[in-house]
């Protein structure tokens, strides 16, 4: 019956975002492929956790930091067989110089993934993919949005748990698409015991929404960022409500409402069918 749990990690690949994701059912979703100059997600996953195949990628936006990573992705694990990115991107846009490997790889893989995928073997199909919930979607380019306000943003929701992955948009384009899709996300929200937010661009003041904010109230902020970059925004470290989690080895309980990479290199939940979890980071526990 396969692992019958969920685990989100997101990797510290500095200035850029990496997210891989198993399935109950041990499907691998990725989400955007960034990566260091001493460090590959892609390298790490298929040497230490011996996986060989995507079901789900998601490009949130093909700026380098978020696609760096892809050419060791196909590489070492194999293209993936379903591609979601924001399609209406103009090639400038899309391909920007198309001089980097990255950039290649992308547009090889935008221009030939074009086929529909059957419901019954989707990846956002609960049945299909061990009874996760997957809804997600992006602004349309156009002359007043464009750049961050297109990133993709999904959702998965999984035994009382949401993790809100909205890429690099920022208020504007969130706000234009939460009216787009309300009625899809908000059924989501209402139904999680316990919500996460993967602090979009990287926690920066540009990428705080307080409409994003409002319409999530996470319990708990996850910021992938590095040391010096630049500066994010505190109210991703002080808005949500928190989680309260036993720290060892002092088994003291406290509330804690964020992590950031650079306090350990990752970020990983596993959520059981029951929605207990257990957070990788400093041995907290619940």
């Amino acid at each position: 019956m396969g692992q019958q749990e969920l685990k989100f990690t997101l990797w510290d690949v500095g200035h850029g975002l990496c997210i891989w994701i198993q399935t109950p059912n041990g499907h691998n979703h990725w989400i955007d492929c960034g990566a260091t100059e001493d460090f590959s997600p892609a390298q790490h996953v298929s040497e230490k956790h011996g996986v060989t195949s995507i079901d789900y990628l998601v490009v949130s936006h093909p700026d380098t930091d978020h696609i760096k990573d892809l050419p060791n992705l196909v590489a070492l694990i194999g293209r993936p067989r379903i591609l979601w990115r924001n399609t209406s991107l103009p090639p400038e846009e899309k391909y920007k110089s198309g001089e980097l490997g990255c950039q290649q790889v992308f547009k090889e893989l935008d221009t030939t993934y074009t086929s529909p995928v059957d419901w019954p073997l989707h990846p956002l199909n609960p049945a299909y993919n061990g009874g996760v919930e997957i809804k997600g979607g992006y602004n349309n380019y156009s002359g007043t949005v464009r750049g961050n306000d297109t990133s993709v943003v999904i959702l998965y929701h999984y035994a009382d748990w949401l993790f809100v992955c909205p890429g690099d948009i920022e208020d504007k384009g969130w706000q234009a698409l939460w009216a787009q899709k309300k009625a899809e996300f908000e059924p989501l929200i209402a139904k999680s015991k316990w919500r996460v937010l993967v602090a979009p661009h990287h926690g920066r003041k540009t990428g705080y929404s307080q409409a994003m904010m409002d319409n999530i109230t996470p319990h708990f902020t996850i910021v992938s960022d590095v040391a010096g970059e630049s500066e994010t925004d505190d109210r991703f470290r002080s808005k949500p409500t928190g989680l309260k989690l036993i720290v060892r080895p002092n088994d003291k309980e406290e509330l804690i409402k964020y992590l950031s990479t650079k306090q350990g290199g990752r970020v990983q939940f596993s959520i059981s069918s029951t929605g207990s979890y257990t957070l990788h980071q400093y041995e907290y526990r619940e």
